[in-house]
């Protein structure tokens, strides 16, 4: 079942009836086999209800969290918007286990062919301005861990206002104010840039710059984020990457509630 929830308003988008890879995530996180749960029901077999999670008394990991995270094939749809919208985008999906969220997330972005940007690497970052002030804690989380950060005008102006260096990049469609700065879809197309970090919305007349660059960024297998809450998220996590380490799936279920 999917849903679409606004506010206090919860949609039905669609119920299909059959087995969801979600279930054998879940039952792995939680310790509590699902499926096992769901054919007893079927069938009318004995259940200890005791034994099974509700919503008081949920199964949560202790020690432990699973992330699954989306694969994409954008590089495969010739100029498409590489922008998540309402509809499904994502071809595929992964899971990971980790002593935290941010290891968890980590793990999943490398798993799902997610390339994270090397220390000290090129982040290029375009904000549209309504989103500049939430965005101003993270890209100054970013210059103190040692990356170097560019930004279209609008965004490079604000962020040096606030004390965090960035240099200008030029638009690639749009006139640039700004002599004698890089392009920034030539920069991508260059491998100059490590993370693109694009949060766009239509309230703006470089709507075809932003699209460039971020089509740009997956012809050119760059790094490409552009939610704001994943870029956030990202961000912190990226301070934890070397404390990632391989466990097996095993390792974690020993420590399931059940």
């Amino acid at each position: 079942m999917q849903f679409l929830v606004t506010d206090d308003n919860i949609m039905v988008i669609e119920l299909n009836l059959r087995a969801s890879r979600t279930c054998p995530f879940v039952s792995k996180t939680i310790g509590t086999d699902l499926v096992k749960v769901a054919t007893k029901v079927m069938v009318g077999a004995e259940l200890d209800l005791k034994e099974l999670p509700t919503l008081e008394t949920p199964h949560n990991p202790v020690d432990y969290v699973g992330i699954k995270a989306p694969m994409f094939s954008w590089p495969r749809l010739r100029d498409a918007d590489p922008l998540l919208r309402c509809e499904m985008s994502s071809t595929g999906e992964v899971a990971c286990f980790a002593p935290d969220v941010h290891t968890a997330f980590l793990k999943s972005l490398i798993s799902a062919g997610f390339k994270l940007p090397p220390k000290g690497g090129n982040i290029m970052i375009g904000i549209q301005q309504s989103f500049q002030p939430a965005f101003l804690p993270t890209a100054k989380k970013l210059h103190d861990l040692g990356y170097k950060l560019c930004a279209t005008e609008a965004t490079a102006e604000y962020l040096n206002k606030h004390n965090i260096p960035a240099d200008i990049v030029g638009w690639p469609a749009s006139d640039n104010t700004c002599e004698n700065v890089g392009i920034a879809t030539k920069l991508i197309q260059e491998k100059a840039i490590d993370l693109v970090i694009n949060l766009p919305n239509n309230n703006t007349k470089y709507v075809q710059d932003n699209y460039m660059i971020r089509r740009m960024s997956i012809d050119s297998q760059t790094p490409l984020v552009t939610n704001f809450q994943i870029a956030k998220l990202l961000t912190e996590s990226l301070a934890k990457e070397d404390q990632m380490r391989p466990d097996s799936l095993f390792h974690y279920q020993k420590r399931a509630t059940v």
